[in-house]
């Protein structure tokens, strides 16, 4: 080939990186272009309490029967003060490269994200720190694999962010209560006007199994957790709303009785909003220059609770003794403001909130053997938990690509019980923590 076709060639392979955004590089003559990064996060928290909420579940055997046992939960403030008492540490480092190219048949995309996440874990019982690396299915090289996949056009397969979540999250040490993960999965992307999309996907449901081994024993089903999702892009504001039928198969039932696995089925929906404060458009030109962005999501879910985003506070549901599922269901919702003080300083502050509830139906431990002996009532329960989170915080950013940011909140949390029609005792935790992190992005 003439020298003056390759670098005709060369010209326009970087001419059309440049139009991928800055940083793309053409890769040879092939007509791809690699963006290449990382970052290195690294934060330091501490929890100000000694009591924390705790659930256990357990199943009461049932002598006259072949069930699995009656299930029941019971909850408590245990004391964490042996975990609380040091500060928690931890670093997230990542590198991540991004190939592009464009061709007859459409756009063409390959991303992959490495992530190291190291953080220091307190014993319960003596105390004793460890580190511990991120692990999925227990193992340390799928929790180092954040995201992996390909893009044709709309079609994405590999390791992604899941269609479900939204909702960005201004605090960093202390995420509030809304669901952000990735995922194995296979998405589809329809853009109905260059504002306007519409997504479908097929998501690994194994992230999304919540189960104690007691009451619940999900494990992976055999069909694909489905995600519908659209969002509407105007010029201040991003909408968005999506929903999922989550599936799983349950071993309480086989384990106990030998009988088949049970499958059973959840969903959820979310919605949310992003939008652009420019705060002169309500108060004229005394407020220009003042910016900021408002954020708001809320997410409801039935038999499907790790949809929600907060701790493991219920089951997705709860097997009875004759095997009769009873869906735990609740809510989150998350909202949040940052401003710019100035250029370099930026101020964020944000609440949020859940409440999820699980119960049973009244089951037999002893039945009427019609011997003049009245029958124990049906055991049942119904148990509520709620929690809230309030935090602030402030980041400074000294030169590009690099934040400091110190954050506080207050979190406080609740559960209020009802076994067989009685009322049970109220446990409350609350407390304050802080935490500090210096992010660097390259």
């Amino acid at each position: 080939m003439p020298l003056a076709a390759t670098h005709t060639l060369q010209g326009n392979s970087e001419l059309m990186c440049r139009s991928f955004g800055p940083g793309y590089k053409a890769i040879g003559e092939s007509g791809l272009c690699a963006y290449v990064g990382g970052g290195i996060l690294v934060q330091a928290a501490k929890e100000f309490t000694s009591r924390d909420i705790y659930l256990i579940g357990q199943r009461i055997p049932t002598l006259f029967n072949d069930g699995a046992g009656v299930p029941m939960v019971y909850y408590h403030a245990d004391d964490v003060s042996k975990q609380t008492r040091y500060p928690s540490l931890g670093t997230i480092a990542s590198a991540h490269m991004m190939l592009r190219g464009k061709s007859d048949l459409g756009l063409l995309r390959a991303f992959v994200r490495i992530t190291a996440d190291a953080r220091t874990h307190y014993d319960r019982d003596d105390g004793g720190a460890s580190i511990e690396l991120r692990k999925i299915d227990d193992s340390y090289y799928l929790g180092a694999l954040e995201e992996a996949w390909v893009q044709w056009n709309g079609l994405k397969v590999g390791v992604q962010p899941s269609m479900f979540g939204f909702n960005r999250l201004p605090s960093v040490v202390t995420p509030g209560y809304t669901s952000i993960i990735t995922t194995m999965a296979a998405s589809f992307t329809h853009l109905i006007t260059p504002n306007m999309s519409v997504s479908l996907s097929a998501e690994d449901p194994g992230q999304r199994l919540m189960g104690d081994g007691v009451l619940s024993r999900p494990t992976r089903s055999n069909i694909a957790d489905y995600v519908a999702m659209a969002r509407l892009a105007t010029p201040s504001a991003l909408f968005h709303v999506s929903g999922v039928m989550h599936h799983a198969d349950d071993n309480v039932v086989s384990d106990f009785t030998g009988e088949s696995d049970k499958s059973v089925k959840g969903w959820a929906v979310s919605a949310g909003l992003q939008s652009r404060v420019k705060w002169n458009d309500f108060f004229g030109p005394a407020a220009d220059g003042l910016l900021g962005r408002f954020g708001l999501s809320v997410a409801h879910a039935t038999g499907a609770i790790a949809y929600l985003g907060i701790p493991f506070f219920a089951p997705d549901y709860v097997v009875g003794g004759d095997g009769a599922i009873y869906r735990s269901n609740g809510w989150s919702a998350l909202a949040s403001y940052e401003h710019m003080l100035t250029p370099r300083v930026k101020l964020n502050l944000n609440v949020s909130a859940f409440s999820v509830a699980m119960h049973s139906a009244p089951e037999e431990v002893i039945p009427d053997l019609d011997m003049n002996v009245a029958p124990l009532p049906g055991l049942d329960f119904d148990v509520d938990v709620r929690g809230a989170v309030l935090q602030a915080g402030v980041e400074f950013s000294p030169r590009r690509g690099m934040a400091i940011g110190v954050e506080g909140g207050y979190t406080a949390t609740e559960a209020k019980g009802r076994y067989v029609g009685i009322d049970g005792d109220k446990a409350s935790v609350g407390f304050p923590h802080v935490g500090v992190y210096v992010r660097q992005t390259f």
